[in-house]
């Protein structure tokens, strides 16, 4: 047994975060800090709803004024929880905004502007020390700074890389009222990205709590089993010490599924198994296991899926048709020769067994056996379809993540086939394992966005929900909204005050068009580039 990765606890304001304290949920008002009246009742719904802190967009010195009023009132009405100011591109304000509150939130991508970390951040750090404010070292694998890109790209080597600069500073200037987040909106970089982290900072003996968050993860079933498949592995293997759900939706509708990823995947203090060390496959990094291929199924090819009754639309094999080909775990413990000759597939039944015990037995086969491929089945009982989505795609996000499931096999009495299928090709898009439908990366929004995110995403999905090899961004603005979502195909980013930049890929090519015509004009590019179909 392997003992888990344990954050150092402290206070921020009267919450007190990390160690064996429990997960605490939290997240961000899309309200204009300036309208006080509007922040102040969004941040009552969303505490009344389960958060444990809420964060606002600070964008500049009349925000962090308003800000101090809002803490001052909701502590009128009692809810004396963490008031968060989120910080982008103005060192300067950071300043002044840990005068007002309990945390600040700072973007390493664009906090320094060119200088060096060890001249900028001791200020902030006494700062922070005099008035009592805790700090969040809030990385976006959308908005990493040029000279990380430079040298690492924007992969979660240099995401940790661009963290550690700053953490260094904090434990050399002994300020240990830190928060670190690894956030992307591709839940496998991830999850890489905290795992490699975590590993680093216990090398480097830092016990900093973690935040998790998979970023623009959507809205409705998308939006909640992309962060489930993002938070679940990590909190299995005893990572994350607050998070926060992004979805496109209002933010208190956040809580009620942050509340049951925090009861569905409770951290363990051992693990079966070592999370970074003696693994099959590398944590820090995806590559597909590749193993032979039998009846369709294995060789790198998409996760298939399989049922018991015959194949129907989303289902690729019934059981019956494999049946004889295929191998218990336990049948392969007692004869190992018995998946040597390459004919037959691996069977890991989960039954009564935990994920962690499933990765045990998943680790031990593939560091013996490179040619079987593998098949993963579970069978639910849970009624409540949301916990049932949500138990799912953090289960098999768990494996998916790593890529050595070749093929999925799931039951529940309680669901109809049909609708365990669509929920399946749900998480296996979200865990990049395979695409059967366009993608959507959209943001939460805040107090930077400045048009109806939730509106025109659903338009702009109505449109385009034929084209099942795109991907989309819709993002409120452009602190991440362009590396967010840099693995697009087209981009749909606010620029302003009812006008949209429209993207190709990494670049602009429509600026600054009124948000009335973006959508037309998006499906013109479309067309001009060979992507539009008609319906």
């Amino acid at each position: 047994m392997t003992k888990t990765y344990r954050s150092r606890s402290f206070a921020i304001g009267n919450l007190h975060l990390g160690g064996d304290e429990p997960v605490c949920i939290q997240s961000m008002t899309n309200t204009d800090t300036n309208d006080i009246e509007a922040s102040v009742k969004q941040c009552r719904r969303m505490i009344e709803g389960g958060a444990q802190m809420v964060r606002l967009t600070t964008q500049g010195e009349r925000e962090v004024s308003n800000l101090r009023k809002i803490r001052k009132a909701l502590h009128s009405m009692g809810f004396q929880i963490p008031v968060v100011a989120d910080i982008h591109f103005k060192p300067a304000l950071a300043l002044e905004a840990a005068r007002v509150a309990d945390k600040i939130r700072i973007n390493p991508g664009n906090y320094l502007k060119g200088k060096s970390v060890a001249s900028l951040l001791p200020e902030l750090l006494e700062t922070c020390r005099e008035f009592g404010t805790a700090i969040r070292i809030g990385v976006n694998h959308g908005s990493l700074d040029e000279s990380i890109l430079n040298e690492y790209g924007d992969t979660p080597a240099g995401m940790v890389e661009s963290a550690m600069q700053f953490l260094r500073v904090c434990r050399d200037l002994v300020f240990d009222n830190v928060v670190v987040s690894m956030k992307s909106s591709n839940p496998r970089v991830m999850v890489q990205s905290v795992r490699l982290l975590t590993h680093k900072m216990a090398l480097e003996k830092m016990w900093y709590p973690l935040h998790l968050g998979v970023t623009e993860a959507g809205d409705g079933l998308q939006g909640r089993i992309k962060s489930a498949v993002g938070m679940a592995p990590l909190l299995l293997e005893g990572m994350g010490d607050t998070l926060r759900v992004s979805l496109t939706e209002p933010p208190e509708e956040e809580m009620p599924v942050a509340s049951k990823i925090v009861l569905l995947f409770p951290k363990p203090i051992q693990l079966p198994y070592n999370p970074f060390h003696e693994l099959a496959w590398d944590p820090f990094s995806f590559n597909r296991r590749r193993s032979q291929s039998i009846n369709g199924i294995g060789n790198g090819t998409k996760v298939k899926i399989i049922s018991n009754t015959p194949p129907e639309p989303n289902v690729d094999l019934s059981f019956e048709t494999i049946i004889e080909q295929t191998a218990s775990y336990e049948q392969w413990q007692q004869n190992p020769g018995l998946l040597e000759k390459g004919n037959r597939l691996m069977l890991l039944e989960q039954g009564s067994l935990s994920i962690q015990e499933i990765k045990l037995q998943l680790n031990l086969f593939c560091t013996h056996n490179q040619t079987a491929p593998i098949i993963f089945k579970t069978s639910h009982h849970t009624e409540d379809p949301e916990l049932f989505q949500l138990q799912l795609a953090g289960e098999l996000g768990s494996l998916l993540v790593d890529g050595a499931i070749d093929a999925v096999w799931v039951t529940n009495v309680n669901t109809e086939e049909t609708m365990i299928n669509d929920i399946l090709l749900s998480i296996l898009q979200a865990a990049g394992a395979r695409i059967s439908k366009p993608e959507y990366i959209a943001c939460p929004s805040c107090g930077r966005t400045h048009f109806d995110i939730l509106t025109r995403l659903k338009e702009i999905r109505e449109a385009t929900s034929h084209l099942t090899s795109l991907k989309i961004g819709i993002m409120g603005c452009i602190v991440n909204g362009p590396g967010e979502m840099a693995d697009a195909h087209y981009g749909y980013v606010g620029a302003g005050p009812g006008r949209v930049t429209l993207y190709r890929g990494k670049d602009p090519v429509l600026k600054n068009i009124p948000e009335e015509e973006a959508l037309k004009a998006l499906i013109y590019l479309m067309k001009q580039e060979g992507d539009w179909v008609d319906p």
